[in-house]
């Protein structure tokens, strides 16, 4: 009788699509944030000790690939099979090439000049990079990029992919880049306060690049950049 009341007796349809991305994309964050990362969220006051909030710590190709299921894989067989949503609605088409490389021009560099800034911030430095083997030499950063990748795929599928372009029919794209940029952000809490603050700005123009170039890769590799280039700044910069 709860659920019943929750969702007004209302079948999955066309209309309860916004409904359903939204509830779709809280239930992969919650074990994605609890159980897959790659390093451990806990706390402590004056009278306690050190707890830990969150399940262990995953290597860190099995933390990308873990995310690249939860947050990529399930939300787009969702999407696809349960909304009834096609890859090109998802963004997962090659869409305008051409201004999908203006914004590839205009981002990169933007990408590069955010890692670097990033880098410099003592409360970055102490949480990235996230893979410690990057750390002691014992992985090459051409293999720590790569398996990052497939993070920064996921993450741009589940927010700019699934979430913003199935809102965005019913809701606008407005509404629909606000509520995408809004659980990003969430998703960041636990991060660095200067990380979780600028994904405010940075949601809202990936959505917007989306849009204007109708597919999600291109903003995967700028986010990705982003990622890249700040982990390389804090190693060798």
């Amino acid at each position: 009788m709860l659920i019943k009341s929750m969702f007004d007796g209302v079948r999955p349809g066309p209309e309860t699509r916004p409904r359903d991305l939204i509830l779709l994309t809280v239930l992969v964050l919650t074990p994605f944030f609890y159980f897959l990362r790659a390093d451990t969220i806990g706390v402590s006051s004056m009278t306690r000790s050190w707890t830990a909030l969150t399940g262990g710590e995953l290597g860190h190709l099995t933390h990308n690939l873990a995310s690249a299921v939860v947050l990529g894989l399930l939300p787009l067989l969702a999407a696809r099979f349960g909304l009834g949503m096609t890859l090109g609605e998802i963004g997962l088409r090659a869409g305008r090439w051409r201004r999908g490389l203006f914004w590839l021009a205009v981002g990169l560099p933007l990408a590069i000049l955010a890692g670097y800034l990033a880098a410099g911030k003592p409360e970055m430095r102490a949480v990235y990079p996230l893979n410690p083997g990057l750390v002691s030499g014992q992985v090459s950063f051409v293999n720590h990029a790569l398996t990052q990748l497939l993070y920064f795929a996921a993450w741009e599928v589940l927010f700019r992919g699934v979430l913003l372009r199935g809102l965005t029919p019913h809701l606008g794209f407005a509404t629909a880049n606000t509520i995408q940029m809004a659980l990003s952000v969430l998703a960041h809490f636990g991060r660095p306060c200067t990380e979780t603050l600028s994904a405010i700005p940075a949601g809202l123009a990936f959505g917007g690049i989306v849009r204007h170039t109708g597919t999600i890769w291109y903003v995967v590799v700028i986010h990705w950049v982003v990622g890249t280039a700040q982990d390389a700044f804090i190693l060798y910069g």
